[in-house]
């Protein structure tokens, strides 16, 4: 009677095992980057909008954390300069700025800066600035 596993099973299922992780990490690694992406697209738009929004109703910005509080875990946060760092380099970086007397918002994203800034780049986020009125 047998009590266990012969090496050729084990040598099998561990093969079968290898080939299915071969397919599953890399979808995994590939998820977790474009659920990252989502997070940052989503916080930018936010921001943007928080920030458009608050200048619009108290003609001012003394501070981005008048306007949103955002996540630091992602992102550091200056008085008028959000900052988002890949590979410790600026990825995205949202400042509040003065042109020609009036107040914009400008938006710079780095595409070279790592895997996150390429795929923001590919899904439309590019550098730009927002009119404060």
């Amino acid at each position: 009677m047998k009590k266990g596993f012969s090496l050729l099973e084990l040598i099998f299922a561990i093969v079968v095992i290898g080939i299915i992780g071969t397919f599953a990490i890399p979808k995994y690694l590939e998820t977790k980057d474009s659920a990252f992406v989502a997070t940052i697209k989503r916080d930018i738009t936010s921001v943007t909008t928080s920030i458009q929004s608050y200048h619009l109703l108290n003609q001012k910005l003394d501070n981005i954390t008048d306007a949103i509080e955002i996540n630091n875990k992602n992102w550091t946060v200056e008085s008028q300069k959000m900052t988002f760092k890949e590979n410790d380099k600026d990825c995205v970086v949202l400042e509040v700025t003065t042109e020609d007397g009036s107040k914009v918002l400008k938006q710079t994203v780095d595409k070279d800066a790592g895997t996150i800034c390429g795929k923001l780049d590919k899904e439309g986020i590019d550098s730009t600035s927002y009119d404060l009125y």
